[in-house]
């Protein structure tokens, strides 16, 4: 392998751990623990957090498409052959990956929209939308994960 595909590889798999991670440690952890804490609280952490956390979300995802698709560009055309393990595997992570960059950005903004609300109706009503569309995320981001990890030998 040269130079230039291994620094994709760590670009697409660093990234790639930064995204599922946050998708998933917003769904399970960060959320539940918020909404346990009352909607002051929680409006409060996230206003601080979410202008941030949708740059961190946003460059990561897009790192790790970009950085995935010139590995799928640089690799020879009969490793996508959909009759091998490894081209499903690959095609199922590259289509989950884009409804979980937009369910995981709209996610974030009804989460930022909460946060600015003065009406409390309206701001449960974002927050339990973020809350669904950061659990889709998390799921989505879990599947690409698992699908590419295991391409190799499926």
């Amino acid at each position: 392998m040269d130079f230039e595909m291994v620094v994709m590889r760590v670009l697409h798999i660093l990234a790639g751990v930064i995204w599922a991670g946050s998708a998933i440690f917003l769904a399970a952890v960060l959320d539940p623990r918020l909404k346990a804490l009352g909607p002051d609280v929680q409006r409060r952490v996230m206003g601080a957090i979410a202008p941030r956390l949708r740059i961190a979300l946003d460059v990561s995802a897009a790192v790790t498409i970009l950085a995935g698709l010139a590995l799928v560009i640089r690799l020879p055309r009969d490793l996508f052959d959909l009759s091998s393990g490894w081209a499903w595997a690959i095609l199922v992570g590259i289509v989950v990956s884009i409804p979980a960059v937009a369910s995981g950005a709209i996610a974030v903004s009804a989460s930022k929209r909460a946060a600015a609300s003065g009406d409390d109706a309206d701001a449960a009503r974002l927050s339990s939308r973020a809350t669904l569309l950061g659990r889709i995320t998390a799921v989505l981001v879990v599947v690409a994960v698992v699908s590419m990890a295991s391409a190799r030998f499926v």
